[in-house]
């Protein structure tokens, strides 16, 4: 039995800082068995992080305000897919993260699920 899966989106909060491990977070990502149709790295504008272009290829970076509460209150209003995952900087994922966080969406008809 196919099950149809919802679409998400990835939006990652950086202060820059995570280096090696960042880099490793947007490789995960890439490997997922379901892609996400957008991925969005929100850096803390003070942060003085260089954007780096191409480690997945379609990142797209936003400066936000640099602050726990500012950096956790976004509207992600640019996200328009029903799901979204929260990452912070240093995450790596297994290759089937998203399609198992998915699946429990779908299955148990929930708004949202945590790992």
């Amino acid at each position: 039995m196919d099950i149809s899966l919802p679409q998400y989106s990835i939006a990652i909060r950086t202060l820059g800082t995570a280096g090696e491990k960042f880099r490793q977070e947007l490789e995960s990502i890439a490997r997922q068995t379901i892609q996400p149709e957008r991925v969005i790295v929100y850096v803390a504008e003070t942060s003085g992080m260089k954007f780096v272009d191409g480690i997945i290829g379609r990142e797209e970076y936003r400066y936000v305000k640099k602050g726990m509460v500012a950096q956790r209150a976004l509207q992600y209003e640019e996200l328009t897919s029903p799901y979204l995952l929260l990452l912070d900087d240093d995450v790596e994922l297994a290759p089937d993260s998203a399609e198992r966080l998915l699946k429990s969406i779908v299955a148990k008809d929930a708004d949202c699920v945590g790992a």
